[in-house]
């Protein structure tokens, strides 16, 4: 290996792709989208939360209406009272859109706490203020008519917040909880893009057979690495680009000050980052050797990006049981190392020996799939005409192939 040709390869690859339209466009397009959605999101959920909603009340307890009415003094649901008899009046308005619906109060679903709201269609209902005004109203009615007075109703329904707090005094950072998960999310959508573009840039140079005058020049493991390099920077460039801008509008809404991280806590999460970022497109870059054209590629690529997502899809577990068995073992497969590791740095504190060790299995990890993907790319990028086979792969590794 000659690092000279290793550098050629790598400025040469990140050059080319920084001023390619396709990365300048998605570099760009992607806050602005990201953006886009954030500002639907919000408005939509604003709007919803302040539209006004016409509901009737039959009350034939003849004392709960007023504790409803009061606690919606202030919210956009209107509530207005009406007698047994209008049930059908109400149901025609109902169904004429005139009333978004009507509740009936009695003394047994006062009890049982099952309450029937009638509305025109249950896949338009929106009753979340409705029904969180309802819960309030009833519990704050149980409690008087068994005697409690409203200072002893107030203490008995105050919440209660849990003030998470280290015994040595230091104070919870946000932070170093979320950031890890963020981590491992960011990872996810770098393997995506940017292995994407180093796959498709190998089976384009293959099929143009600009390998053969590359590998007349430099050897098989210094395409390789410069490659990996080069895409690895270029996407980290554009990651990096990302996050600024999201900061930058999160800043607007949040102190990010408040949020407290030290350089400590984040260095196991870079190094978990990059040594899965430079894995994982290893292992893309081996896939793209192998293939004949794209079609066979956005196949291959999809079942390599399975592989950083299975903890993913497996998160919720591992944030509440970050050193159960099973999560410990994901953390020494390499292949698995990097999500598994970085969840389980958000849910827990964990040794220091462990994290040297799952980080000593991700190295090698990176230096297999570096050995694979070399010994792939000699062999089989000059294989133009056909797809290699996984046992052909396994011939590949062995020296005398």
């Amino acid at each position: 290996m000659k690092w000279l040709n290793v550098f050629k390869v790598f400025r040469w690859e990140f050059l080319k792709n920084l001023k390619s339209p396709v990365f300048l466009v998605t570099t760009l397009m992607m806050p602005l989208i990201m953006l886009l959605a954030a500002g639907i999101s919000y408005y939509s959920s604003v709007s919803v939360s302040k539209e006004e909603q016409q509901v009737a009340i039959i009350d034939e307890t003849g004392e709960f209406f007023p504790y409803l009415e009061s606690k919606l003094a202030t919210s956009p649901v209107k509530v207005t009272l009406h007698e047994p008899a209008q049930r059908e009046q109400l149901a025609k308005q109902v169904e004429e859109r005139e009333l978004n619906g009507y509740l009936i109060i009695t003394a047994e679903n006062v009890q049982s706490g099952m309450i029937d709201y009638f509305v025109r269609d249950a896949k338009e209902m929106n009753s979340m203020a409705l029904d969180e005004a309802v819960t309030a109203a009833l519990t704050r009615y149980r409690m008087e008519k068994t005697g409690l007075t409203a200072q002893e109703i107030d203490l008995v329904t105050a919440p209660v917040v849990l003030h998470p707090r280290s015994v040595s005094g230091e104070e919870v950072s946000v932070a170093a909880a979320i950031a890890p998960f963020f981590f491992s999310m960011v990872l996810v959508i770098a393997v995506m893009i940017s292995g994407q573009v180093l796959m498709y840039g190998v089976l384009k140079e293959k099929r143009n057979r600009i390998v053969e005058i590359l590998l007349s020049s430099v050897s098989a493991l210094d395409l390789l690495l410069g490659k990996i390099l080069g895409f690895g920077l270029l996407g980290l460039l554009q990651i990096g680009i990302w996050m600024i801008a999201g900061l930058g509008v999160a800043s607007r809404f949040l102190d990010l000050r408040q949020l407290g991280i030290s350089p400590a806590e984040l260095f196991p999460m870079v190094l978990f980052f990059v040594g899965g970022y430079v894995m994982f497109a290893a292992l893309f870059a081996a896939m793209g050797a192998t293939m004949k054209d794209a079609e066979g590629g956005s196949q291959t690529q999809g079942m390599v990006l399975l592989i950083p997502m299975i903890p993913m899809f497996a998160s919720g577990s591992i944030l509440l049981s970050p050193n159960a068995t099973w999560v410990r073992v994901f953390s020494y497969i390499p292949i698995f190392t990097p999500t598994t590791m970085l969840m389980r740095i958000a849910a827990t504190t964990l040794p220091w020996w462990e994290i040297a060790a799952t980080f000593a299995v991700l190295m090698l990890g990176v230096a297999f799939f570096i050995y694979l993907g070399a010994r792939i790319f000699s062999r089989g990028l000059l294989q133009f005409e056909r797809t290699i086979s996984f046992k052909e792969i396994g011939k590949m590794m062995r020296k005398n192939y």
